[in-house]
């Protein structure tokens, strides 16, 4: 026996992660303009606004964009598929000077709240957005939720080509604490955001077995939806699938898919073992998810057998569409798999 995961590169595809920031008791922050404005600061490039609260001076947290760029991922929780960009926060800018009499203090950053235009964030755009603060509030992730996988990667393709548009369209309001006083710093532009530094060839895990914890003898419409944990043992699910990889047609033929298939193995002893093929897709459910696959890239000790299963039906033991007068689902432990006869 083997534990093994199977993931699929999505060339065209990069993203992110997910969350919310928290909304509970934001009525009880005191809003920043109810305090005397003393002044300003420079930061970075940034002109922050500085205020008298509860006798000493603080600036206005300063938001900012960092240029890195992870991978599309659906999110279980919202049902939606997500795309996350990373958020530094710097909320303690102002420094004390020598000789001056006024107190310097510190804001702790509790929360962070997100706006965007309606171009950006709306039902008609198939995007909403949100952010969430982590790492003592200097981090936070902002995550796209998108309709559709599609969606997201369209949001992708224009953060690397034109970020500015992206960066344009949000607002940001730090939400902290200095002393006992809760204080809403009000909506603001981030800085500039940054020309994003993405890699292409990012792995989205679609099936992963790592134990016999959870049963993989699951019915058709188990597979179509999907099940697991995706840090865990885990099925995307078909629907998904399809749809990352499905393609457009030109001149009334389809076009090759531009995703890739990735296969890792790892023994009992410690082994590992891995395979890579050039195309892979997913048909839609009236083929039923029938797969294709390329060409194997390089050598490989697992050797070429995953070709056996292209062009292939999806099978469970409650559906057979493989080629055999059997079900092979029901012989090889009523797993659902794009099988072919007795022998794959």
């Amino acid at each position: 026996m083997q534990s093994w995961t199977l993931l699929i590169a999505l060339l065209l595809g990069l993203a992110c992660c997910t969350l919310s920031a928290d909304s509970n008791g934001q009525s009880d922050y005191m809003d920043v303009s109810s305090f005397a404005r003393v002044g300003t600061t420079t930061f970075k490039g940034s002109k922050l606004g500085v205020f008298e609260i509860d006798g000493v001076r603080v600036a206005e947290p300063r938001v900012a964009f960092q240029s890195s760029c992870s991978a599309v991922n659906f999110n279980w929780g919202y049902k939606k598929y997500q795309l996350t960009l990373s958020i530094r926060i710097d909320p303690n800018t102002l420094r004390s000077r020598k000789g001056s009499s006024k107190k310097v203090g510190r804001v702790s950053i509790i929360g962070l709240n997100v706006k965007a235009d309606q171009g950006l964030s709306s039902r008609q755009s198939g995007l909403s957005v949100m952010a969430k603060v982590k790492n003592s509030g200097r981090r936070a992730d902002l995550v796209f939720l998108c309709s559709s996988f599609r969606r997201c990667q369209q949001l992708r393709n224009e953060l690397v080509s034109n970020p500015s548009n992206i960066g344009q369209a949000l607002q940001f309001e730090a939400l902290g604490r200095v002393g006992s006083i809760p204080v809403r710093f009000g909506f603001r532009s981030s800085a500039n955001l940054p020309r994003l530094s993405c890699n292409r060839h990012r792995w989205i895990v679609f099936q992963r077995r790592v134990d016999g914890s959870l049963s993989f003898a699951q019915n058709w419409d188990s597979y179509v939806k999907g099940f697991g944990n995706p840090s865990s043992n885990y099925w995307m699910g078909l629907d998904r699938l399809s749809e990352m990889t499905k393609t457009g047609e030109k001149n009334g033929f389809a076009l090759t898919s531009r995703c890739r298939l990735r296969i890792e193995v790892q023994s009992f002893r410690g082994g590992r073992y891995n395979a890579e093929f050039r195309m892979f897709q997913v048909l839609g459910p009236e083929q039923q998810y029938r797969l294709r696959v390329g060409l194997q890239v390089g050598r490989s000790e697992l050797g070429n057998w995953f070709l056996y299963h292209n062009n292939m039906r999806f099978s469970t033991f409650d559906r057979d569409h493989d080629t055999d007068k059997h079900s092979c689902s029901r012989l090889y432990g009523y797993g659902g798999w794009w099988y072919g006869g007795v022998t794959g």
